[in-house]
């Protein structure tokens, strides 16, 4: 059982979006390290098929959903319910966070993973 990475260790770019994604190949689980620079946001959606577990990894934020909004900080876990209305705004250090769910349908058949 191999570690995959480490996320203290992945570059601290400003990059926006997926700077890291499980690769291995056979498996049941899809996981991705998502980066949003400070200030910046991915606007609230519905969610696919699949229940997703976020950790914050580090700076924060804040989870958008049908509700209103919670508060992310370092070492937040949440669990997004499958076809739930989610979004994410970075603070003022950014927002990193690791997405956790099981593969889906789509994305067996030839598709690359995709961030939740």
């Amino acid at each position: 059982m191999p570690v995959l990475t480490s996320t203290d260790a992945l570059a601290p770019e400003p990059r926006r979006g997926a700077v890291w994604s499980i690769a291995e190949p056979g498996r049941e689980l899809d996981a991705n390290v998502i980066r949003l620079p400070a200030g910046e946001s991915i606007p609230a959606h519905r969610g696919a098929e699949v229940d997703t577990l976020i950790h914050v990894v580090r700076g924060g934020g804040a989870l958008l959903g049908e509700d209103g909004e919670e508060e992310l900080r370092p070492g937040d876990v949440a669990l997004l319910p499958r076809r739930s209305v989610r979004g994410f705004r970075a603070g003022p250090d950014g927002l990193e966070y690791l997405t956790v769910h099981r593969v889906r349908q789509a994305l067996r058949i030839g598709g690359a993973p995709g961030a939740s």
